[in-house]
């Protein structure tokens, strides 16, 4: 069975951030490659969900390493992954607030 992938609002502007930088920084075939390992992830998680880290057990919220600098976290919700961020590795990890960010995308997608 193939999951549907859905992303928070949250995960897509980090996402489109992380491109940018990656963009700016190291040139457009860096972002090709970045968006390319992305996209194969999520490939693989559509097939494979439980392949990620639980990082946070109470909610079900998963966490696997896309890169040295960054790591998906998602959960998985009966048919469905939905990826809630990308979190930079680089950054101290209390910054990531799974609670928060699970409830924020609750609201938006209710009626899903």
């Amino acid at each position: 069975m193939n999951y549907k992938i859905r992303w928070t609002a949250n995960a897509y502007s980090d996402f489109s951030q992380t491109v940018l930088f990656i963009k700016e920084k190291w040139g457009k075939k860096s972002s090709e490659d970045f968006i390319n390992r992305v996209d194969t992830v999520i490939n693989i998680l559509a097939i494979f969900p439980q392949l990620g880290k639980i990082i946070h057990p109470p909610k079900q919220i998963r966490a696997l390493v896309i890169s040295k600098q960054t790591t998906l976290v998602y959960r998985i919700k009966s048919d469905r992954i939905i990826i809630l961020n990308l979190f930079d590795n680089r950054q101290d990890p209390d910054k990531l607030k799974v609670n928060e960010e699970i409830s924020a995308y609750q609201q938006r997608t209710s009626n899903m």
